[in-house]
């Protein structure tokens, strides 16, 4: 098993650096992997000298022994995705939930679409498969209230620090109904590609 963060290189700089560094940090101590702040600070600002120019998905992972490894690949411009909603598997440990790791299997599909749009058996909409969920209705954007059933995004909690997105729960009966009216609009968002627009079919 290894935990890891998926980020935005551009330019030799990470945005949301000190986010994806609590994330992983926290999932390091909850999990017991030996990876100190130091550590991980020094590994990112060797690759941001490496890779001084243009725009990267980078995937930094560490495993049991703390050890760090990365891949470094060309970040694709699509920025529009096609998506269903799927029940969300609940026979996992809850960790897995919570952090990022190499234990994903909650989150498989088949890829029939782009990503899927989870929700659980009490029908509340939770996150995407790779990223967390944004809604807009009327002039306010939301997310769901976090209660340990999904994944907390770098992007989303800087959005909500710099209280542009406001904590609201859907669920995906409620949000069907609104995308059909055109009452919502659907996003995804994550630290890689920030928002993206989304084409569901519920």
């Amino acid at each position: 098993m290894y935990i890891f963060e998926t980020m935005r290189l551009s330019e030799g700089k990470i945005p949301r650096r000190a986010y994806h560094k609590a994330r992983i940090l926290q999932s390091a101590q909850q999990l017991s992997i030996p990876l100190s702040e130091v550590q991980w600070e020094a590994y990112l600002a060797d690759l941001s000298n490496e890779y001084p120019t243009g725009t990267y998905r980078l995937k930094v992972m560490a495993d049991e022994a703390g050890q760090l490894t990365h891949q470094c690949v060309d970040l694709p411009k699509k920025q529009r995705f096609t998506a269903k909603a799927q029940l969300m598997r609940t026979d996992y440990p809850k960790w897995q939930f919570v952090n990022k790791t190499s234990h994903r299997e909650h989150v498989d599909h088949l890829h029939e679409t782009d990503v899927v749009l989870f929700y659980n058996l009490q029908g509340k909409v939770l996150e995407f498969d790779i990223g967390n969920v944004l809604i807009k209705e009327g002039s306010h954007y939301y997310t769901p209230y976090f209660d340990n059933d999904f994944l907390k995004g770098c992007m989303r909690a800087q959005l909500l620090d710099e209280g542009k997105v406001i904590e609201k729960d859907y669920t995906i009966d409620e949000l069907k109904e609104k995308l059909e009216k055109h009452e919502v609009e659907l996003f995804l968002i994550n630290s890689l590609r920030e928002v993206a627009e989304i084409q569901i079919n519920l």
